[in-house]
């Protein structure tokens, strides 16, 4: 019988938490919305909804490019981001993939919530 070694335990670093995500307590009921600010994407409205368990924690996020194109490229054409991608890291605590797209293409969270209110008449159906 062979004995394989066993997995490192060893848990991969933090990611770089971005200061102008807004933290997870600040999101309303269906999440948050933003605007792209730089690269082909420029303009486009990004939307990041939450998805929570039982008991309010969060169970994931994920983010929608709403009125762009399905693959996010930064200024240089890198990739960065396609869309409907999830992650379960929490938002302004652990860093994630929200944090890496707001860095690789300065996206702007809305906070007026006037705007944040009509762009959810419009775009949300809670059937």
């Amino acid at each position: 019988m062979r004995l394989w070694p066993k997995r490192s335990s060893i848990t991969p670093p933090r990611e770089e938490v971005d200061p102008r995500v807004p933290k997870l307590v600040d999101w309303d009921q269906h999440g948050i919305v933003g605007t792209i600010g730089s690269g082909p994407a420029a303009g486009t409205t990004v939307v990041a909804h939450s998805y929570r368990t039982e008991t309010g924690g969060l169970d994931f996020y994920e983010l929608e490019f709403w009125d762009g194109p399905d693959q996010i490229f930064d200024a240089a054409g890198r990739f960065v981001m396609s869309d409907w991608v999830t992650d379960s890291r929490v938002p302004g605590e652990e860093g994630g993939l929200i944090d890496a797209l707001t860095r690789e293409v300065d996206v702007t969270w809305w906070t007026d919530r006037e705007r944040i209110d009509a762009f959810w008449s419009v775009h949300w159906d809670p059937r």
